[in-house]
């Protein structure tokens, strides 16, 4: 059924000229994709199940779907399949390949198709209907971000904050049509999991039901064949609350073909992938992250338990243009810009200094690790470190730090010796952190609750490792990752 229905399609791409071609060609389900997709669902026992697929395009998923339930080891008796489809395009090889489906079904399988196409626009007419009404949503929709004058934005006004991509829009709806421990398998964009302006819908979702399984795509194209899913990932939804104790499946591919590259990931708690306060999702693609996850939370500190605190540099150059001044003139302090860490060190002379027309613009000169709040475009690393010791300025009692710099002490002002002051350096340096923290933010910028929430070594092993790194004399990644995962050894049991 799958394979007819992809030849088809296949055949209306081939009728149309190049430029048409192209254009539909990039927004059919793949033939790997859409079988994923169909074994996601659970076959049904019941007489008669029924099937949503909105933006059913020529009916790719729908008959994915249906093979699938008619291979079951019980079959239902009955399949009722409404395809929503307002594409001229697409209509007369969406209703060619219901037909076919339709005797294959009853042909090879006896099972009854019952279809129905509607032309309108899912979201519109979903938005005015009851709901509750499939046992089944499979859905790959298109993905565009509508302005917020959208017809359809204005009619989900309480779901949207804003210009919203109409995929979302689609799983929403789709969540809507399902009965009670119904299921949805979407394919979304990956901004889903992280996109601020999406907490609404997220939170909708994940107050109707839960998601159990999650598929992402890590392909890259070839050539002039750009891949579509590459920014794509299939999500399982059932119309259910999530039971206490639950658990996520993960798969990730390398590529959208038949499956056969597909690596399963170890089930996680369903806390820790879905946020519970916003709905937000941890995307793993790999073992290999799924290991380094578990590796660093498992260490048993934070910044918060281990009596430090992060803040933002005091000084905003902009609004202090005339206090700011090129040398050390009478009655300047040092001003510590992003632009003075090179090599893991803050290097002098700085930047710039500035006299502290107020006193918020100073703070007390001490040992301080400084982070870049906001990397350049340039910078490869999320966290840029630099470790500063206060006797650097052996004649200054206060200086100052620019407001693109945070910096980490302690909450008690107490000063960090060099031992932690550079075993935090080589920590936040190490390939394992940089790895960790690509993980859970694909954004070049931390924001202070995350470092905040980082897990940490205990102090022995901080100091431990600032140690090495001062006999060392060496501040580079490298040479921090193979300290960082010496001194981690003994309590992981193995390297990564």
């Amino acid at each position: 059924m799958l394979n007819m229905a992809i030849r088809n399609t296949k055949k209306l791409i081939r009728e149309k000229s190049r430029e048409q071609n192209i254009r539909i060609g990039r927004f059919f389900t793949k033939k790997g994709a859409a079988a994923l997709m169909s074994v996601m669902c659970r076959a049904s026992s019941a007489d008669t199940v029924s099937i949503l697929d909105p933006g059913a395009g020529t009916g790719i998923l729908s008959a994915a779907l249906l093979e699938r339930l008619c291979l079951a080891p019980t079959p239902p008796q009955t399949v009722e399949l409404v395809c929503f489809e307002n594409d001229a395009m697409m209509l007369p090889m969406l209703e060619y390949n219901l037909i076919r489906l339709r005797r294959r079904a009853r042909h090879d399988y006896g099972v009854k198709l019952v279809f129905k196409i509607r032309t309108e626009n899912f979201i519109l007419s979903a938005q005015d209907e009851a709901g509750g009404s499939f046992d089944y949503v499979i859905a790959n929709p298109p993905s565009e971000l509508l302005p917020k004058e959208a017809p359809e934005i204005s009619a989900l006004s309480s779901l949207c904050a804003g210009a919203t991509d109409i995929a979302f829009l689609f799983a929403a709806m789709g969540m809507k049509m399902l009965k009670p421990q119904g299921e949805m398998v979407a394919m979304l964009p990956t901004s889903y999991a992280r996109g601020v302006y999406l907490d609404r819908i997220r939170l909708y979702l994940m107050g109707e039901g839960h998601i159990a399984r999650l598929h992402l795509f890590a392909a890259k194209g070839k050539g002039d064949k750009p891949d579509t899913t590459k920014e794509s990932m299939i999500v399982k939804f059932i119309k259910a609350p999530a039971a206490e104790g639950q658990t996520i499946a993960i798969s990730s591919s390398y590529s959208d073909g038949d499956g056969g590259d597909i690596v399963k990931l170890p089930l996680f708690p369903y806390t820790r992938i879905v946020s519970p306060k916003n709905g937000a999702l941890l995307l793993l693609k790999s073992k290999e992250e799924a290991e380094i996850l578990e590796r660093v939370e498992s260490l048993p500190e934070t910044m918060g338990s281990l009596g430090l605190r992060m803040r933002t540099g005091l000084t905003l150059e902009s609004r202090y243009p005339d206090a700011l001044r090129e040398s050390a003139t009478d009655g300047a302090i040092p001003l510590i810009h992003p632009k003075s860490i090179r090599d893991g060190l803050i290097h002098l002379p700085t930047e710039k200094y500035i006299i502290p027309v107020i006193p918020s613009l100073a703070q007390k000169n001490k040992n301080m690790l400084f982070i870049k709040r906001v990397p350049a475009k340039s910078d490869k690393r999320h966290l840029l470190c630099g470790a500063y010791l206060a006797s650097q300025f052996p004649h200054n009692e206060m200086i100052s730090t620019h407001n693109k710099l945070n910096y980490i002490d302690y909450a008690d002002d107490r000063e960090l010796d060099p031992a932690m002051l550079f075993g935090l350096y080589g920590v936040l340096t190490s390939d394992l952190y940089e790895r960790y923290c690509t993980i859970l933010s694909k954004a070049p910028q931390i924001n202070a609750t995350d470092y905040g929430n980082l897990p940490l070594p205990d102090v022995k092993t901080l100091r431990e490792i600032g140690n090495q790194l001062l006999l060392s004399r060496l501040m580079n990644p490298k040479v921090c990752s193979v300290v960082v995962q010496n001194a981690l050894r003994p309590k992981t049991g193995r390297m990564l």
